[in-house]
């Protein structure tokens, strides 16, 4: 199914909630127009607790197609921005992965990644995010990376967009 990865986990590391007033319809196609921008390096974040250590970070984020993830670049962008001029969803799923990288002696150096799912479940006026950390070292916290899509987000949709997260406890 379209958007849906059919084994996203029923537990989940944390959520948030999005107020906003715009359509469903915008408030998605911002969303792959984040994702696509996070792919292709247009949209870069300073996180304090990474890039204060010299560490580097880039994303890897793709969408659900049922049993797999589908890398969000140019043609998958289009695509997606096609579908979501004649429908919207209810739920839409994803998988990022955090990438980190040290420079030493000129080059960057890969160190452990981190890989997300998450899941956004469109409401009226509301989006519901739920993230479960699949594997990696959790330098990118689960708290930074939402607050990152909701700054992203929030560039996006121009209209008033606040957030409530709930933490649920960490494994």
């Amino acid at each position: 199914m379209e958007g849906v990865y059919a084994h996203f986990p029923d537990a989940y590391h944390c959520a948030a909630l999005f107020l906003h007033k715009a359509s469903r319809r915008k408030f998605q196609k911002s969303l792959i127009g984040l994702f696509y921008e996070m792919n292709v390096g247009e949209e870069s974040f300073n996180v304090q607790s990474i890039t204060s250590h010299g560490i580097k970070i880039a994303f890897d984020i793709g969408i659900a197609d049922e049993l797999t993830f589908n890398f969000i670049d140019d043609e998958e962008r289009r695509k997606w921005l096609s579908i979501l001029d004649k429908r919207d969803f209810e739920v839409l799923d994803f998988l990022l992965v955090a990438r980190y990288y040290v420079s030493r002696r000129g080059r960057d150096r890969p160190l452990r990644f981190d890989y997300y799912m998450l899941r956004f479940l469109f409401g009226r006026g509301s989006v519901e995010l739920r993230v479960y950390h699949e594997k990696g070292t959790r330098r990118l916290s689960i708290e930074d990376l939402i607050y990152l899509l909701y700054k992203g987000l929030s560039k996006r949709i121009g209209e008033d967009l606040s957030m409530r997260l709930e933490p649920l406890g960490t494994f």
